[in-house]
């Protein structure tokens, strides 16, 4: 199912509803810069859907991630900054916020944003079941993540 999504990954679902949530609340205006601390494959969607949209994208990553993926970012548009090994993980998303609250830039949260979860519920889940439409389904087994 998420081979067909544009960058045929399941983020780009979490890209879009978090995108177009905050357009419908109105906290992501246009002209505004959209920042999020990744790995890769959020920051890869993230970047795709705010080339899409018009967006400007900051994605913040630890040093040592793929060299690969910043460059899937880079040619989409986004501006990758890295911080340094040795504040792993927290290093990233602390520099995420310090980006957002200094230029006043939207950041998408994805780790704690109930549209996250929220756009998998009325999609994914609903396209999962039309799958089995008239036939019987004992056992669903599925993973968690962002």
């Amino acid at each position: 199912m998420e081979s067909q999504n544009p960058m045929s990954s399941v983020k780009d679902r979490l890209a879009l509803g978090i995108i177009e949530d905050a357009e419908r609340r109105g906290v992501l205006k246009p002209g505004m810069t959209v920042v999020e601390a990744t790995s890769g494959n959020t920051g890869i969607a993230l970047a795709m859907v705010c080339a899409a949209k018009g967006y400007p994208f900051v994605a913040t990553m630890v040093e040592t991630f793929s060299v690969e993926r910043r460059k899937i970012m880079k040619f989409l548009g986004a501006k990758v900054v890295l911080t340094p090994k040795e504040l792993k993980g927290s290093g990233m998303v602390k520099k995420a916020e310090e980006l957002a609250e200094k230029h006043g830039w939207f950041l998408t949260r994805q780790f704690a944003n109930p549209a996250n979860p929220a756009f998998h519920q009325q999609t994914t889940a609903a396209e999962i079941l039309q799958d089995f439409t008239g036939k019987r389904l004992d056992y669903f087994v599925s993973g968690w993540g962002t």
